[in-house]
């Protein structure tokens, strides 16, 4: 087993703590953007049965975190998920995922950047101000490079702040809700005939996906000051927290919908038009701003999880070495550099001649694969891994297999019935990514071992 004492040489500092690693996680996931954009999504298609579908969906991420935490326990370091896979699946196993990681990071992070700036010239726009998107972007996105360039330790608790802050808005809009609603509890999202009609399978598929990211705080296995006991901590309570949100949320947001008869399938913001109903505009207009601002956090805190990716993956020489250079004080600001310029160059090229929630749904879906084939390796490794450690049990084994499932669902569910374009092609071409990726990785590998064999 790895001590933390033991894993310090990746020359790193250690210096974010508990609440920092927690930070990483939340913003990775950007809770808020679910109240203000996947429950609309999933009402549309479950309607009085969208809090159930959250609440299955925390269970079944609840059961990935578990298979997460085996190796949490006992190993870290800035390859994060990559390096659990290995533990159990081999070096192969270890790289695909790596990649999987890195090329959803940077998909994300350029999704969130496009949500932000579009929340974000909305509010303008409405207050009299109108600018071109491509300004809102590389605003914001200068700043998350900021952001992301700075002291981890700070980012990180920034991050959590923000986030709390936007988590805070929506739970006042919920409250809102439940005091003109009274004590009466809407028996019709209690209904077991409205969610078997209303295409629970649909809409747990947009469930899931809203918790992707929860696995960021892994990425800073050499930066936490106790890794081996604040991330594992991080990986089941971010999915615990932001599920009991999410319940809450998609809850009392379609108790809104159905008293005020919300348009959803129509609305372009169909919290802002409950507000509105509420007679709290303001209140609206203040949950839009914490859309922007949770999305924001997200960029940041995908754009720094790339960065550590790149650097494990540089440090393993399977990435150019001078992605893994550390400056004077101990951060890898090449790979920032490079993930930032990324980042920041994929998303304006899109928003050019893309509506940047378009962008934001293209990319957040294509980001989303990375993910889910990272849970998807871990899972796989964590009964092999504990099996030849002695340490296997059934529990284990019936974890490993519903989280499995689970995921094995949301594949399903992404590619069939097809989607219409451009989502029918993104799983082909993450594919070729992954792919090309990892067989450059490995030519790497190979022209390095035979000069290792010349030079012999």
């Amino acid at each position: 087993m790895v001590r933390d004492s033991e894993a310090k040489d990746s020359g790193l500092r250690r210096e974010v703590g508990f609440f920092g690693v927690l930070g990483q996680s939340v913003a990775g996931v950007a809770p808020t953007t679910t109240p203000t954009i996947n429950v609309a999504l999933v009402f549309a298609v479950a309607g009085s049965g969208s809090w159930f579908a959250y609440l299955i969906a925390t269970c079944g991420m609840l059961l990935v975190a578990l298979n997460l935490r085996h190796f949490a326990r006992s190993f870290s370091g800035a390859g994060s998920l990559s390096d659990f896979a290995g533990h159990g699946l081999g070096p192969l196993a270890k790289l695909i995922t790596a990649w999987a990681l890195l090329i959803a990071y940077i998909a994300v992070s350029a999704a969130t950047l496009a949500g932000s700036a579009a929340y974000l010239s909305t509010l303008f726009v409405s207050a009299g101000l109108s600018l071109p998107i491509v300004f809102w972007v590389a605003v914001e996105g200068s700043v998350a490079v900021l952001f992301a360039f700075r002291d981890i330790r700070l980012s990180t608790l920034a991050m959590l702040a923000l986030e709390c802050f936007s988590i805070l808005l929506v739970i006042l809009l919920g409250l809102a809700i439940l005091h003109r609603q009274g004590l009466a509890v809407d028996l019709s999202q209690f209904d077991t005939g409205n969610l078997a009609s209303g295409g629970l399978g649909n809409a747990l598929l947009i469930a899931v996906l809203s918790f992707a990211g929860f696995e960021a705080a892994a990425t800073l296995g050499d930066e936490s000051r106790k890794p081996l006991r604040d991330i594992p901590r991080a990986l089941v309570l971010t999915p615990l927290l932001a599920g009991l949100f999410f319940v809450f949320a998609a809850y009392v947001i379609v108790l809104g919908f159905n008293r005020y008869n919300i348009a959803v399938a129509t609305s372009s913001a169909p919290l802002d038009d409950l507000a509105h109903a509420l007679n709290l505009p303001g209140l609206g207009t203040l949950v839009a701003l914490g859309t922007a601002v949770s999305l924001f956090t997200c960029v940041v805190a995908t754009m720094v999880a790339a960065s550590r990716i790149a650097y494990a993956l540089s440090h393993q020489g399977d990435l150019p070495e001078i992605i893994g250079r550390l400056d004077r004080r101990s951060r890898p600001t090449i790979g920032v550099g490079i993930s930032a310029l990324m980042v920041m160059g994929l998303t304006l090229a899109l928003a050019i001649f893309a509506k940047p929630l378009d962008i934001y749904d293209w990319l957040g879906t294509f980001g989303t694969y990375g993910c889910v084939i990272a849970y998807a390796m871990v899972c796989a490794a964590a009964p092999v891994y504990l099996h030849r450690n002695g340490l296997l049990r059934a529990s284990n084994a019936i974890i490993a297999a519903v989280a499995l499932s689970l995921l094995g669902f949301v594949v399903t569910g992404s590619v069939y019935p097809v989607p219409e374009a451009p989502l029918n092609i993104l799983p082909w071409l993450f594919a070729v990514l992954l792919g090309a990726g990892t067989l450059y990785s490995l030519a790497r590998r190979r022209g390095r071992d035979a000069a290792t064999s010349e030079a012999r």
